[in-house]
This record gives C-alpha cells, structure tokens and sequence, in this order.
C-alpha cells in the first residue's frame, strides 16, 4: 500500500505560494529603481536635529517688522548709506568702490586714506539665510565676540575675532534677509570696533527704510 504524504494538496501549493512570493519580494527590493527618479526635496527638518531649514531657524529670533527684500536689491556703494553717513563714520568723505569678492552678495568697500579704516556693507543675496547664518552662537571658548544686538528695532549679532581691529554686525532686516555691516582698521582708546559697527548699522538701517518708504 501506497504510503500518504503527511502534507495535503492544498497544504503542499500554500507552501509553493509563499516560497514564490518571497522570491518576487527579493528580487523587486534587489532591482533598481528608475533612472529618471528624482531625489527628494528638503524637508521640514535640517538633517541633524530639528531645526527647520526655514528662516529663522537655529535659535535665530524672527523679524517682527520686516522690510521687503528689494531693499537689498542693486549697489549698496549708492543704497547701503549717503555720502553724509560715510563722511560721519570716517570723518572724511570718500566713493565706495564694490568689493571684487562680493561675498555674501553685492559688497561695496569705503576706506578713509589716510586712516585705512573702512566700512563695509555686503547684502546676504546668495544665500537667503538671514539672521539664522550666524547662528548658533560660537562657544566662549572660541574667543572673540558674539554679541546678539537690536539695531535700530531689528535683531543683530555683532561677531569678531579682534574687536580692535574689525567686527560684522548682521542685521535681521527680514527672516530671509540681511545684511552685514563691518568696519575694518586699528580702533582707537574709545572701546571697540563692535560698538562703532553698531552704530554704522543703525545709519544702514535709516538709509534702507527710507528707499524702503517706511
């Protein structure tokens, strides 16, 4: 007598199945994809921790009164401060010339000649960070400064290395707009460089919420 197996029909085409579908699943996960498949976009978080890639991000304050990006639109050698202001913060009257670098964006360099003490003022348009590019703050351990500012009713960091010898004031004009306002030469006994820069921002931003109509 013929001896039966101990699976069934139907046990034994159950078993079949689900050795083919581990097969197809196998091969589908080991093929790849399209060629044309697009990588995907940002997304809502940076990718280390949880700051969004937005702006303000990174611990950087929100402009609450923004002015509009146009502001930072053309030459800031004839936008950026009069020839009045320049005259005020160097004590002599000179022509800004644009800086070849241009980095962050449009910069344009007013040096005193006979001092060498220069202003600087480049608007941030490649990179539409803001304020949030100079966030975090740096580590006390670091050195310099890194001061967190209000300018003339708009969040700024003051930052440098040799406060005796230059400092950046990045003013927040807009959660995706700033710009930098630096002064550059030997200071003198009346403190540093941070300070005087401070107040070369505060005459940026009057100049820049007059084209701005405000």
């Amino acid at each position: 007598m013929e001896q039966k197996s101990g699976m069934t029909a139907p046990s034994r085409l159950a078993v079949e199945l689900s050795g083919a579908l581990m097969v197809t699943l196998i091969l589908t996960a080991c093929t790849p994809g399209p060629a044309d498949t697009p990588l995907p976009g940002p997304t809502a978080t940076r990718t280390i921790g949880l700051t969004t890639t937005k702006p303000p991000y990174a611990g950087a304050p929100a402009v609450r009164d923004p002015l509009p990006a146009t502001v930072v639109a053309g030459d800031p050698c004839t936008t950026a401060l009069t020839p009045e202001q320049v005259k005020q913060v160097l004590d002599t009257g000179v022509t800004g010339k644009r800086d070849p670098g241009e980095w962050p964006g449009p910069t344009c360099l007013w040096e005193n000649p006979v001092t060498a003490r220069t202003i600087r003022v480049a608007y941030a348009t490649k990179r539409r960070d803001g304020l949030s590019a100079v966030y975090p703050s740096t580590s006390p351990d670091e050195g310099g400064v890194w001061r967190e500012l209000i300018v003339a009713g708009f969040p700024a960091v003051a930052t440098t290395r040799d406060p005796q010898w230059h400092c950046t004031v990045t003013l927040g004009l807009a959660d995706d707009v700033s710009a930098e306002v630096s002064l550059i030469g030997r200071t003198d006994n009346r403190g540093d460089w941070c300070k005087d820069a401070e107040k070369t921002a505060e005459l940026v931003v009057r100049t820049l919420k007059d084209r701005a109509g405000r």
